[in-house]
């Protein structure tokens, strides 16, 4: 790209017939050794002017100079369109691992056959095709197909806005009890069916049968640690618990959702497409399942897709169990930067195995570091993360739209029914005891309260050998990831500057503090934080609170300072005030926010 000097040299003939009409400013020593063409001299201004110029867009690229050169506005829109190529990106690359697993792995597949290869089905043309494979799917005693990807086909005559969903249906092994999904790579049957019809078809087929199975979601706020914590307690303790981990299928259901403005697929579509295919892996790891737990935990692929999906899940599976696990904005940050140093922040993560559960996880490296739900406008934020690097910019706003997305959700939990088990990792890491008090060793009762709650078994209690294993899976990676993030321990001034960026959202606590309804590690656990009571003597305790928060919801016109004053118990750690909305949290802008009179005695 540098360019070069001119090779031409004139010499005393081409002096003599020159016509050279430059000024002697520029075209000196005209007739001698030294001189130039005119040409050539404006040939390399303007080779050098577009180094100049290209050398600016590749200099731009770098973080540190486009802090030091953009408005806060610009850097932020500019930080967002890499967030949104790196995951489509990474999606697109999941997809192509997918399929080459499916397509007899990476000794056999060939992507420009790829396209062949596939059953093409229209449901003008194949609805009697399409609806004997959602017989063969609820079939208990045939292995159910992997979902490979949902998206365009742009070549496709008839219609290149429909979406798509890709099917692959196991090989045939010689024992025909086993119905699991291979873990090796092979060649599958392979079917393209339209999206939103098939999975209207499916869902009408679940809902018309009868499951004991129940669904667990994980949303996760710590950068993947959390999720990934449970996952392996839940697999390592033996108690029969089928995992679906960081599905990619579910990130390709995000960035539809994030589209939603100029997708074709309505909400309602949106709901029988989640409701179908949930069932779909559900019924798919039905041989993992065991017999007194009959559980299946759904982790949500990081925490930039929770304000996507979570909504959507909560709604469509309002009676399931619920898990929130989060982390502070620090301490996410620092695995946020681990995972990047072990894994490089390109969207070309390859699987670390050629297994099934491997290809066909979301890489967390990407999906807890890379935002896709963008906070609302808020200028003192857009301010504040300005100042942040840009790898540790994506991982605090990916947090805090994920924080943000649980705090409104827990707002509209009298229309949305919203309770979930608020799992707190300071307790599963044992850097805290219960409201921040001696910082006493917790972990082990927080790990029984939610393993309880995952797999239904707080009624009868689980056995010893099943805590003995969980305590030691805990243990192992607790003490992996407490290594991954030792040389990324933030500084003082570094957790100074995140925790600006959190303060300027004026609804997230900073710090140590805890979320509203947190679980307090217990053995008389509750979903709920304690409330105050409001009801006179003369009633039952408790008597007519509902009703008192009712009103206070329909009223909408108290002042700030007196809307939820006395709705929540400030002394039970968990319960906060704030003067947005229902009063939940502590907001520190709010004058008096710390003042001791707000706490009960």
């Amino acid at each position: 790209l540098i360019p070069h000097a001119p090779t031409h040299i004139m010499d005393s003939s081409d002096a003599a017939t020159s016509t050279c009409t430059a000024t002697p400013e520029v075209c000196t020593g005209l007739g001698t050794e030294d001189s130039f063409p005119l040409v050539d001299i404006l040939t390399t201004a303007a080779a050098t002017l577009s180094t100049i110029g290209l050398s600016t867009v590749l200099l731009m690229q770098l973080d540190s100079i486009s802090r030091a050169i953009l408005a806060p506005p610009r850097l932020l829109a500019k930080r967002r369109g890499e967030y949104n190529y790196a995951t489509s990106q990474c999606c697109e690359y999941t997809g192509l691992m997918v399929r080459q697993h499916v397509g007899g792995g990476s000794g056999v597949f060939d992507p420009k056959m790829d396209k062949m290869m596939w059953e093409i089905m229209y449901l003008n043309d194949h609805e009697v095709e399409i609806d004997q494979l959602v017989v063969d799917i609820l079939d208990a005693k045939k292995a159910t197909p992997v979902i490979v990807a949902m998206e365009q086909d742009l070549e496709d005559e008839r219609n290149t806005n429909e979406y798509h969903l890709y099917l692959a249906f196991p090989p045939s092994t010689e024992n025909l009890e086993d119905v699991s999904t291979p873990a090796k790579p092979g060649l599958f049957r392979r079917v393209r069916v339209p999206l939103v019809a098939f999975c209207e078809k499916l869902a009408k087929a679940f809902e018309g049968q009868m499951t004991s199975t129940t669904l667990c979601f994980v949303a996760d706020a710590s950068c993947g640690l959390g999720s990934e914590i449970l996952t392996n307690v839940v697999k390592d303790c033996g108690h029969g618990v089928a995992t679906i981990s960081n599905p990619c299928w579910m990130t390709a259901l995000s960035l539809l959702l994030s589209k939603k403005h100029t997708c074709s697929i309505t909400p309602e579509q949106f709901e029988r497409i989640a409701f179908s295919l949930c069932r779909l892996e559900a019924h798919r790891v039905r041989s993992s399942i065991g017999k007194t737990s009959r559980t299946v935990v759904f982790t949500l692929p990081g925490q930039a897709c929770t304000p996507l999906l979570l909504p959507l899940v909560q709604k469509v599976f309002v009676h399931e169990r619920h898990v929130f696990v989060y982390d502070g904005c620090c301490h996410s940050v620092e695995m946020g930067l681990a995972l990047r140093k072990k894994y490089g922040s390109s969207y070309r993560q390859k699987p670390e195995k050629e297994e099934w559960e491997c290809v066909s996880a979301t890489p967390q490296v990407i999906s807890a570091t890379f935002p896709m739900a963008p906070l609302k406008h808020n200028k003192e934020l857009t301010e504040t993360l300005s100042k942040l690097k840009g790898d540790q910019a994506s991982i605090v706003e990916a947090w805090m739209a994920s924080v943000d997305t649980f705090l409104d959700m827990k707002a509209k939990e009298k229309k949305n029914f919203y309770t979930p088990f608020v799992c707190r990792m300071g307790f599963l890491m044992a850097r805290s005891g219960i409201g921040n008090g001696d910082g006493t060793d917790k972990s082990g009762l927080a790990l029984k309260n939610v393993l309880q709650y995952i797999t239904g078994s707080r009624s009868r209690a689980l056995s010893e050998e099943v805590i003995n294993k969980a305590l030691k899976s805990l243990k192992e990676n607790r003490i992996k990831s407490e290594e991954a993030v030792k040389e990324f321990k933030l500084d003082n001034p570094g957790k100074i500057l995140i925790e600006k960026c959190v303060f300027a959202h004026k609804g997230i606590l900073i710090g140590e503090k805890t979320l509203i309804d947190t679980v307090q590690p217990k053995d008389d656990w509750s979903l709920k934080a304690a409330k105050k009571l409001k009801s006179c003597l003369c009633c039952a305790p408790g008597e007519g609170d509902e009703e008192d928060e009712d009103e206070e919801n329909e009223a909408g016109g108290e002042k700030d300072g007196d809307k939820g004053k006395d709705e929540v118990d400030m002394s039970v750690p968990g319960a906060f005030a704030s003067n947005t909305g229902r009063s939940k949290y502590v907001d520190g802008k709010a004058a008096f926010a710390f003042d001791p009179a707000q706490f009960s005695k």
